[in-house]
């Protein structure tokens, strides 16, 4: 009872106090990789808590580095989930609205029954912050391609209750939506690097 009591006044209390005091481009610390789906995903001390969750771990941050990692990982699981994980893994890093419900509209007309084939997959190498405030963050995830190209992908993320980093998937009643995938020529030099081993 203590040990969990404790624990829980802990968790409660991180979120709030690195809200304020840590600069949105700070990097990651203790950056490690875990698989999903044949995809390499990073995950740090700013999250996520709830690791065990290998399909939807939730619990990052409510700071930069925090919500750098929940796009790249929420990016990631919802585009190469198999069929009998996408509504679990939408329903919980997903922002509820029309953006999530055309997504899942969209998902049920495919069928994904296997990973990522080996050498295949693009590889994660940091990612930029391209605006920051503790309610909504702009992620632009910098990605190497299997044939050597470069990509940027821009990936809004909500601060939402009851507390966790959300991917805010585009309404598609809006008009002129932005293409959010990009050709780079180069990495960018403001780059927040993710070291892999």
């Amino acid at each position: 009872m203590l040990a969990t009591g404790c624990g829980e006044a802990t968790d409660d209390a991180a979120p709030s106090t690195s809200a304020k005091h840590v600069d949105p481009s700070t990097p990651p610390t203790n950056v490690q990789w875990t698989t999903y789906a044949g995809m390499s995903i990073p995950q740090a001390d700013q999250g996520p808590q709830a690791s065990q969750q290998t399909v939807s771990p939730t619990g990052y941050q409510h700071n930069g580095p925090g919500a750098g990692l929940a796009a790249i990982s929420a990016t990631i699981r919802m585009s190469v989930a198999p069929d009998q994980e996408w509504a679990q893994i939408a329903g919980a890093l997903a922002a509820p609205g029309p953006g999530r419900d055309s997504w899942s509209l969209e998902r049920t007309q495919i069928s994904i029954t296997s990973a990522v084939p080996d050498g295949q997959a693009p590889q994660v190498l940091g990612y930029l912050v391209d605006d920051y405030t503790p309610e909504r963050a702009v992620i632009s995830i910098i990605t190497s391609q299997p044939d050597g190209s470069l990509t940027a992908t821009t990936t809004t993320m909500a601060w939402s209750p009851p507390g966790d980093w959300r991917r805010v998937l585009p309404d598609p009643a809006e008009a002129n939506p932005v293409n959010p995938v990009q050709v780079l020529d180069a990495v960018p030099a403001q780059m927040i690097p993710l070291p892999h081993p």
